[in-house]
């Protein structure tokens, strides 16, 4: 009897103790797992470029500042926004964002940390005289359908400053347009 319970001590430590050394192994070389090829991450060219995996965010880079409603706006500023219409009459305004484009951009900026798209999305929404948005036409090269309905979503949901011509509220579009890149 000694004999059999000794030989299953002997049998049970050598099993746990091959066990001990496959996981320090596993540990030693993570990219082998039992002779197979362990899963590896892949990383974008921006993260294997920068040896990090926090991922950049993207940049408003024109000059009409996020935070500012259409009425905080310079004299400056206003003639950059107008100057990307072509037929505005000296006098009218352009629809603008009650609140500012920031909350337009933040929900581009929420949406490309999770997607990470790649291309220049380039919108239109069509702004009543009411300052609700009517319709939003895309002439994105974005191909991810996923940030361009995120960002038709926000233009629709977001309340603006009517368009003005000649004194009175009217239609007329605001076009956004934003460059993505992955990383």
């Amino acid at each position: 009897m000694k004999t059999i319970t000794f030989a299953l001590l002997i049998a049970a430590s050598a099993l746990l103790s091959g066990h001990a050394f496959a996981q320090a192994t596993s540990r030693e070389f993570p990219g082998r797992l039992g002779g197979q090829q362990a899963p590896t991450r892949q990383s974008s060219s921006a993260t294997q470029s920068t040896g990090t995996i926090i991922k950049k965010g993207i940049r408003w880079e024109s000059k009409i500042p996020l935070n500012k409603t259409y009425a905080q706006l310079t004299p400056e500023q206003k003639e950059i926004l107008h100057a990307q219409y072509e037929n505005i009459a000296p006098g009218d305004e352009p629809p603008f964002p009650e609140k500012g484009i920031k909350p337009i951009f933040n929900a581009v900026s929420n949406a490309q940390h999770i997607l990470q798209a790649r291309g220049d999305l380039n919108m239109n929404v069509t702004v009543g005289p009411d300052g609700k948005a009517v319709q939003v036409e895309d002439f994105s090269n974005v191909h991810n359908a996923q940030m361009r309905e995120a960002l038709q979503n926000a233009l629709m949901l977001t309340k603006y400053k009517p368009a003005v011509c000649n004194g009175a509220p009217c239609t007329m579009q605001f076009k956004f347009t934003q460059s993505l890149k992955p990383g």
